[in-house]
């Protein structure tokens, strides 16, 4: 061995190991890099430039992984995708006198369609508010003659003829719906004689007296029909990007570290959305018990986990004493803000495994509409 070799060989061992398993030698291990990872500033467009310039090719929204801080000792598994024959189906949904359509399109893709069916029955638009998800059409009236476009068409159908000529709008409001990249369409029917002036239109969808129920069910229906046979060319709209900020639901911590989901609903659309996610994912509901707002329920290790069944419920549960398939409460509290968060628990509520928690709160979510 010369002498150049020898003396390689001794700086070699005396580095150590760690140029094979550090960030600054042989082999770099980046396995923990997502903790650190940060958000690289906004492009800077020269003034020179103006503000004619505009990105051809918008990238809408990804969702980005829940709770992934809580995690740091390992890189958190994905949440699972759960789906069945209505999950990719635009919809109606009622409760009560409410009704609104369920788009399976974030906010951005649908706002361009709603004007677009306007435009295509020559209804026109008068006022827009991304910020608050609202489009406000102009006033129609309507005679007693034959019309070709969809709107004004059901108006004289379901309007009687002692109300026909009085003037007609429609006041729509686009928000972000339950599940990641959903919408929900909200819309209204206001006649002249219910506006305290032309200009005006209710802050609050929900809050605001229908003019004709039929009307907006018949028109949802109609805009519904339209979506889904891909009419409108699938554009994404810039401006309804602040609409993406407005979610009905979010996974976050409690003080306890343990996984809840924000639902920023009413109460008794919280109680019925959750009734109705259990119904769709076929968990099995032991007991209900309205005035806690608790759900005692009991889910097969195949709800989660599909034709794979690997063992997951088993994996966790097998350090708490057992292995069997759990029964679980879900229990909808109140929060300051006058919103719910749904959390888990075991039947003598103690918590249970964050990820099972995590994983049940998903599949809530997933089949909340």
């Amino acid at each position: 061995m010369t002498r150049t070799a020898a003396v390689l060989v001794l700086l070699l061992l005396a580095s150590g190991c760690g140029w094979f398993s550090d960030d600054r030698g042989f082999f770099v291990n980046r396995s923990d890099d997502y903790i650190d990872a940060q958000e690289a500033p906004r492009l800077v467009i020269p003034e020179d430039l103006g503000e004619t310039l505009e990105d051809p090719f918008p990238i809408p929204p990804v969702p980005a992984q829940e709770n992934a801080r809580f995690y740091p000792g390992r890189a958190p598994l994905p949440d699972a995708i759960y789906a069945n024959d209505n999950r990719d189906a635009i919809r109606i949904q009622r409760l009560g006198e409410r009704i609104w359509l369920v788009v399976p399109e974030a906010p951005t893709t649908v706002w361009p369609k709603i004007k677009q069916f306007l435009a295509e029955n020559g209804v026109g638009v008068v006022s827009e508010q991304p910020g608050r998800g609202r489009i406000t059409t102009e006033w129609l009236s309507i005679e007693d003659e034959p019309y070709r476009d969809v709107v004004r068409s059901l108006l004289k159908d379901v309007k009687s003829p002692a109300t026909q000529d009085g003037r007609d709008r429609l006041l729509l409001q686009v928000e972000q719906g339950l599940r990641e990249l959903t919408s929900e369409v909200h819309m209204r029917h206001q006649g002249d004689a219910g506006a305290a002036s032309e200009g005006e239109a209710p802050a609050d969808l929900d809050q605001f007296a229908s003019g004709l129920v039929e009307v907006e069910r018949r028109l949802l229906n109609e805009l519904g029909a339209y979506i889904a046979a891909r009419v409108a060319e699938q554009t994404v709209s810039m401006v309804a990007q602040e609409i993406v900020g407005q979610v009905k639901s979010e996974l976050a911590r409690d003080e306890a570290g343990q996984p809840i989901l924000r639902l920023f609903l009413d109460e008794e659309r919280a109680w019925a959305t959750l009734s109705q996610a259990l119904d769709n994912a076929g968990i099995e509901v032991l007991e209900i018990d309205r005035q806690s707002r608790v759900h005692h329920v009991r889910i097969p290790e195949e709800v989660l986990l599909g034709e794979e069944k690997r063992g997951f419920f088993r994996r966790l549960f097998s350090s708490r004493g057992g292995g069997d398939v759990p029964e679980v409460a879900l229990r909808l509290t109140e929060e300051e803000s006058g919103h719910y968060a749904l959390s888990v628990r075991d039947r003598a509520g103690q918590s249970v495994p964050a990820e099972f928690a995590q994983q049940v709160l998903v599949l809530v979510r997933e089949f909340s509409a």
